[in-house]
């Protein structure tokens, strides 16, 4: 079996496979295996240079930032230029190992040609977002999410294999892209952690309420605000403690009772030692979101002891 080449990219993902948040985390994690199992030869990320995503910025342009974001980062033209970028970079490394990319928004399989094995991780695809919640009906042209669509299939059809991190993702690729299942295999996902906590014994008589995601709005936090508004009029001590957004504007009807800890970086040892005491400290968490392509962030409270309250769609159930 050949060694494999990492490859992930894109502004929405990151370009570093190895940064702590490229990939919501995950990146670094599964490459890191990888090479610890000894199956990763190397691993590198990509952006399209300026000149090349200025004008698709422009092209794309909405007063919704939202809108905005989501319309450049799904514009089949900028997919072509990542893998261009790529091209190059897998030219320069004189290529004798397989690929696997992060997500379907480069054309690897296009690039080889057959000349080695095209593998693939996904943690979510284009037709689950458009079915979520998050996405509002009508925002986008049928055209753009045609092409978008067609572009994300044609990579799927390339492949060798595909991994998905859940059972649910593996039957919409089925169902949803026509790709032979198998072709597909469910592998799941780790938490992104660099050990497991120690057992200890907790006290779940505190009554401390536990939300992280830095995507406060697509993680259903504003949903959340309001129903611990409604529990405090019958749990006067409840307590609410948020992580993950850098900045949060929490309407006033809204602050009894709510902590606001901001972005806490696992790297740094004082924001480490915040974001642990909190977890500790924490009887329940709960994330009912909108749209979640896995959710490692559960994992992580269940890991630590914490029990779950989650929207019942997507990968949640698994």
């Amino acid at each position: 079996m050949k060694k494999l080449i990492g490859i992930i990219g894109s502004g929405n993902m990151g370009d570093d496979p190895f940064h702590p948040s490229s990939w919501s985390g995950s990146s670094k994690f599964f490459f890191e295996t990888c090479a610890k199992f000894g199956i990763l030869e190397s691993a590198f990320g990509v952006e399209s240079p300026l000149y090349i995503r200025l004008p698709l910025m422009i092209r794309n342009y909405s007063f919704n930032r939202s809108r905005w974001r989501w319309k450049f980062y799904h514009d089949a033209l900028y997919f072509k230029s990542l893998t261009r970028e790529i091209s190059k970079k897998l030219t320069s490394l004189k290529l004798h190992a397989d690929t696997i990319q992060i997500g379907g928004i480069y054309n690897v399989p296009m690039l080889m040609k057959g000349k080695c094995k095209c593998y693939s991780y996904h943690d979510s695809n284009l037709i689950q977002y458009l079915e979520s919640p998050l996405y509002k009906k009508g925002t986008f042209s049928k055209s753009t999410i045609d092409k978008a669509f067609r572009y994300e299939r044609d990579v799927l059809q390339g492949m060798d294999k595909i991994f998905t991190m859940s059972e649910y993702l593996r039957e919409s690729f089925i169902e949803d892209f026509g790709i032979s299942g198998d072709k597909i295999k469910t592998i799941g996902t780790g938490i992104n952690l660099d050990r497991i906590p120690d057992v200890k014994v907790k006290d779940y008589e505190k009554k401390n309420i536990l939300f992280i995601g830095i995507d406060f709005f697509r993680k259903g936090g504003f949903e959340l605000l309001k129903s611990f508004r409604i529990i405090k009029e019958s749990i006067p001590t409840a307590r609410l403690h948020i992580i993950g957004p850098k900045k949060l504007d929490i309407p006033a009807e809204y602050e009894n009772g709510v902590e606001f800890h901001g972005f806490l970086s696992k790297n740094d040892p004082n924001q480490r030692k915040i974001f642990e005491e909190v977890i500790w400290n924490s009887s329940l968490f709960v994330m009912p979101s909108l749209y979640e392509p896995f959710g490692i962030a559960p994992l992580e409270a269940m890991i630590n002891e914490i029990p779950c309250v989650l929207t019942k769609n997507g990968a949640f159930p698994e």
